[in-house]
């Protein structure tokens, strides 16, 4: 059942990951509209037309200058490459060259990044140019392993406490962690949307891998199985089939490791929580079902 799910959730996001790449002409124009804002460790490409000993390559240093030709340390930290542009011709116009005609674009972007760990095919750190969503990091990265949980955490490190959910404006002011769960029923538009949330420099994103637990004995489809939100022990042998002929409602234990290394023993009378006498169990990561034949 678990490999079902995860190939479910690879096949849904296999295509979504496929209208991404679809679209990357489309997110690289818009990387060339200037949104990015160039900052310490960027590499500027300048072009100052029939003035070969002024073009070049620049790095924006530690102080957000860059060094100049002529004019020295100039300060651009935060400013998009069309503004640094227009900075360069006004001070070239100012005491150096008549009606200069100046080109800059970023070359390598090195001053804003987000980390990628966990669960995907490519792993690392990967640089920002310009507006970079949750779909284009994982696409990037070639998208979830088969370990993967279908759970995306964005973890900001301003910030102490987590938020569950994303926020209403989709993580655009928001600057609360995040969590965003991916699920094989969602329809390829609901995850396209759950996707779009938007990266800032310095994000620390971890695709989770999926917890299991494990359950023997008298069951009808013994064998391990992904531990989803409200799991108890009474569903838990359910989609294990449920009991076998010869297994026995009274016979059922869940052995579960504890802090200190240790295995706490938990008794469980699945009739008694069919009848309502006792409360169902819920499961943990790593737990262990048995369950034992019944006494003819």
């Amino acid at each position: 059942m678990q490999i079902c799910r995860l190939e479910l959730i690879a096949a849904t996001l296999a295509f979504v990951f496929a209208g991404a790449a679809a679209a990357q002409d489309n997110r690289q124009r818009r990387l060339e509209t200037n949104e990015y804002r160039v900052g310490p460790g960027d590499i500027l490409e300048v072009d100052v037309y029939g003035d070969p000993d002024l073009s070049g390559l620049v790095t924006v240093q530690h102080s957000g200058d860059i060094s100049f030709p002529l004019l020295g340390d100039v300060p651009i930290d935060g400013m998009t490459a069309r503004e640094v542009q227009a900075k360069l011709v006004e001070l070239l116009a100012k005491d150096y060259l008549v009606d200069p005609q100046v080109i800059v674009g970023v070359k390598e972007h090195r001053s804003q990044w987000v980390t990628l760990v966990g669960e995907v095919i490519r792993p690392g750190k990967y640089y920002l140019q310009g507006s970079k969503t949750m779909l284009d990091l994982l696409t990037e990265a070639g998208g979830f392993t088969t370990r993967a949980s279908g759970e995306v955490i964005v973890s900001r490190l301003d910030q102490q406490q987590p938020s569950l959910f994303m926020s209403e404006d989709n993580g655009s002011s928001s600057d609360s962690p995040v969590r965003i769960f991916l699920t094989p029923n969602q329809s390829p538009s609901e995850q396209k949307e759950s996707l779009s949330f938007r990266l800032r420099s310095g994000d620390i994103v971890t695709a989770t891998s999926t917890q299991f637990f494990f359950i023997s004995g008298e069951v009808k489809r013994p064998g391990s199985y992904p531990v989803t939100g409200g799991l108890t022990v009474l569903k838990a042998v359910s989609v294990a089939g449920g009991l076998s002929k010869f297994g026995g409602k009274s016979k059922v234990e869940i052995l579960r490791k504890t802090s200190d290394g240790g295995t706490k023993r938990i008794k469980v009378d699945l009739g008694d929580i069919e009848g309502g006498k006792k409360p169902d169990v819920p499961l943990e990561s790593q737990d262990i079902i048995k369950v034992g034949k019944r006494i003819f």
